[in-house]
């Protein structure tokens, strides 16, 4: 099957760049009015200047307490008062559920989306969990999935390990998160030496040459016959900097604790920064043994920051459950503890997870430690994030010197017994600072942000569909990912009586089950006729992109800024790939367009992979499949399949019928077939196309379906779909 990365409709005058780096950055988004509303959607809105908290108030047993007004709260910023700007009172209703919809043939970024839900994102953080902890954080996770979000939540699942990065609405998509937590496990090995030594200890021997801690860990190793006698009594007198195995070994555990926060940190980062545009409740829930704080860091900062940015709450889901003395100084790995050493053994436990429990307390959620019923701690973060409030206020501060902001939300005199729980603070703007250099390979922070976050753009409107094809490697499929992009609303510029801007785009396809993912971003540069602009606001541009496939569920994602403007606009779609031993056909390829032949094409006319479904009355429908997996014929060792399709409308009604034929195969038996058929009478509304198969040597059938639509004819559109001549 050749390779496609083609512009459908988009042949002569237009100029293919090669891949290059999508450097363009946005123009910002006028500022929206501030609302304040009463119980309901979350429709809170925020100026650039402004600070929103959102606020948790619960009762002594940790319920969440409603009905509470902007005059019950007063908002502190470094102790001094501020005023409330916005407010507004939330509570989501609880589940019944709706049905959940099916999966479209077509996606499309304008459709209308229920944004009554929650946005959830479980940062699976395998990376700093081994694979005993794995195995309980994975059933906590996906008891949340079963009885923890309701219809019309948002629920990304991120492993910071590379091994998923999926998002979905619930609740069509619970059976695949669910099936996604199942096959990821903790990846931490454990270190058992006699010689082990925790992050926290390696940090203050490595960074601040703490004379204490090294003392102690000399003495454990001693004692643990990690290091030669008197190492403990000696460290100090010997050699100035300490028992150099020890500092050795702290080296050593540093570095691999600070690859392993950065990576972590990095990743949350990223999600953060992608949920900046996003209303409602936003939470992250990070599942994990944490990490110890390392003010060497700014990672940690920057995740603070761009929890403000995105008003997200980061609730800690400690996976080392109830914990006792800890592995380091278990009669098991060695000898008794020395008495000296007991008080700090008490602090490691603490001192592991500080990092992660720091950020969870700034950011107005908080820890789940300390327990083996990592279920119902995940409950609580449910629970609570159905009733909250949002408060806005326009900071007296308005310095941009980078400092951070402690917050501090209080209730009146009336609310005594109730507890509140708010983020303690966020970075200050600092001002002059530009944004990172990009490293090679990184993708521009707009493109990023939109491809990482769980929600569709619809600033660029799109439409998606994938096609599976024959098999090309063994166990895998040829398969191409089609999409249309509206340039209507592209800023173009007039030069030399053509209209000039550039389409950037970023395409991600993903595998559920095994997280491999395929990545390809373009450069169009585009030149257009005023013929050629005309019939593109018409037919839309059409891009798409080959792939290789192994069956499964796929999702993949389209990122498409415009790069006059700075708009930019994402579609996802989901689709399957199925089993290429299986009796099946091809993707139906239905179209009303003819690709435009190139020089030297003899073969006949194909139609066109379009990403839509709707087509005007009286333009021809064009129908090309293939099948495959036929049973041969003894006689002819050739196969032998019959086909014929019908198109019915909504009420099941027969309108077009065609009789039963066989397929002539090709000389290496092959099966294909391009039909084609009117539209002409067709009322304009809802069809679907019925492609029947029978496979006359094994008598198996099948059916395939493909909903479409017929819509008023226009007679400038169908003179733009028809074929044009090279």
């Amino acid at each position: 099957m050749p390779k496609r990365l083609n512009c459908l409709v988009f042949a002569l005058t237009a100029l293919v760049a090669v891949p290059g780096a999508l450097a363009q950055q946005p123009k910002p988004s006028p500022t929206p009015t501030p609302v304040a509303l009463s119980t309901g959607t979350p429709t809170f809105a925020a100026g650039v200047e402004q600070v929103t908290v959102d606020t948790v108030v619960v009762d002594k047993k940790g319920v969440p307490v409603t009905g509470l007004k902007q005059f019950d709260f007063t908002v502190l910023e470094d102790g001094q008062p501020q005023e409330i700007t916005n407010f507004e009172a939330i509570q989501l209703p609880t589940t019944p559920s709706a049905a959940p919809p099916r999966k479209p043939i077509i996606s499309t970024n304008q459709r209308k989306e229920d944004r009554t839900g929650r946005t959830f994102i479980i940062v699976f953080d395998d990376i700093q969990m081994t694979r005993f902890q794995g195995k309980a954080a994975k059933a906590a996770v996906a008891e949340f999935l079963k009885s923890g979000v309701r219809e019309g939540d948002r629920v990304s699942l991120v492993a910071t390990g590379g091994g998923a990065w999926w998002s979905t609405r619930m609740e069509a998509g619970r059976e695949e998160l669910i099936g996604l937590v199942k096959r990821l496990d903790g990846r931490l090995q454990p270190d058992f030496g006699p010689d082990k030594m925790s992050d926290y200890e390696a940090m203050r021997i490595n960074v601040y040459n703490d004379q204490e801690v090294t003392a102690r860990v000399s003495r454990r190793f001693e004692s643990q016959g990690a290091s030669p006698g008197g190492s403990g009594r000696d460290a100090g007198r010997s050699n100035a900097l300490g028992d150099p195995l020890v500092r050795g070994k702290a080296s050593e555990v540093y570095f691999r604790a600070v690859t392993r926060n950065r990576i972590t940190l990095d990743v949350m980062e990223r999600v953060l920064n992608s949920l900046q545009a996003t209303k409602g409740r936003k939470s992250m829930l990070l599942v994990s043994q944490g990490f110890i704080y390392d003010p060497n860091l700014s990672e940690f900062k920057e995740v603070v920051q761009a929890s403000r940015r995105g008003n997200t709450a980061i609730y800690f889901i400690d996976s080392r459950g109830l914990e006792g003395l800890g592995d380091l100084y278990s009669a098991e790995f060695g000898g008794a503890t020395d008495a000296r050493d007991v008080g700090s053994a008490l602090l490691d436990n603490v001192q592991a997870a500080e990092g992660s429990e720091s950020l969870a307390g700034d950011t107005g959620g908080f820890s789940v430690k300390n327990t083996n019923d990592l279920a119902k701690g995940i409950g609580r973060i449910a629970a609570e994030t159905q009733s909250y409030y949002m408060i806005g206020y326009n900071p007296t501060n308005a310095k941009q010197d980078g400092r951070f902001r402690k917050i501090e939300v209080k209730l009146g005199p009336n609310q005594k017994g109730l507890k509140v729980r708010a983020r303690k603070g966020y970075y200050a703007p600092l001002e002059g600072k530009g944004g990172k250099a990009l490293k090679p390979g990184e993708n521009d922070p707009a493109i990023q942000r939109a491809l990482d976050s769980p929600y569709e753009l619809d600033d660029i409107p799109m439409r998606m569909t994938a096609y599976s094809f024959d098999e090309s490697l063994l166990g895998k499929l040829n398969a191409l990912v089609a999409a249309d992009v509206d340039v209507r609303g592209f800023q173009f510029e007039e030069a030399e009586g053509r209209s000039v801007d550039a389409l950037e785009f970023l395409m991600v396809v993903a595998h559920r089950d095994t997280g491999e993912f395929f990545q390809y971003n373009q450069k169009v540069e585009m030149k257009l006729m005023p013929k050629t602009r005309a019939k593109l606001e018409k037919t839309w541009f059409s891009l798409s992109r080959d792939f290789e496939l192994a069956p499964g569920g796929y999702q993949a994602k389209l990122v498409v800024r415009d790069k006059n403007s700075g708009r930019v606009g994402t579609v996802i779609h989901e689709f399957d790939v199925p089993d290429p031993a299986e009796f099946r056909s091809s993707t139906l390829n239905l179209s009303d367009t003819l690709e435009i032949k190139t020089e030297g094409d003899q073969g006949p006319p194909r139609p066109a992979f379009l990403a839509r479904r709707e087509f005007p009355s009286g333009a021809t429908l064009y129908c090309q499949f293939s099948v495959f997996n036929a049973e041969k014929e003894k006689g002819t060792a050739m196969p032998r399949v019959s086909a014929n399709f019908e198109i019915k409308d909504s009420e099941g009604l027969t309108r077009t019928r065609v009789n039963p034929t066989v397929i002539n195969p090709t000389s290496l038996g092959k099966l294909s077939r391009l039909v084609g058929t009117s539209l002409e009478g067709l009322t304009p509304g809802n069809y679907e196309f019925t492609l029947n198969l029978k496979d006359e040597v094994s008598g198996k059938s099948l059916q395939v379906k493909e909903p479409f639509a017929v819509i008023a004819a226009d007679p400038a559109a169908a003179a733009a779909a028809a074929p044009t001549a090279p």
